[in-house]
């Protein structure tokens, strides 16, 4: 168990979300997974993320709901007794 998840709630942040996972990857702590929620995304972030191949990376799709559902199902999948959010 990862003794913390960081919930990233996506939608259409294909610019972004490169800068945003590689900001968690390049932590120095280590013990933590990283759950990615794409909200319906119409552009190509589900493209990049999927280029991903990291174990601590979690991926799920949903219909677009907005970001308040999209981080409650990151906390529904997370692992960890200690939760921290980061939009794309």
């Amino acid at each position: 168990m990862a003794f913390f998840s960081v919930i990233i709630p996506l939608y259409n942040k294909a610019d972004y979300i490169k800068n945003t996972i590689e900001s968690v990857l390049n932590q120095t702590f280590t013990d933590y997974e990283i759950i990615i929620i794409n909200d319906g995304s119409t552009d190509k972030s589900k493209d990049i993320i999927l280029e991903y191949n990291d174990e601590r990376i979690l991926f799920y799709d949903q219909e677009n709901q907005g970001a308040s559902a999209a981080r409650n199902l990151g906390i529904e999948k997370s692992k960890s007794n200690y939760i921290a959010f980061l939009d794309a």
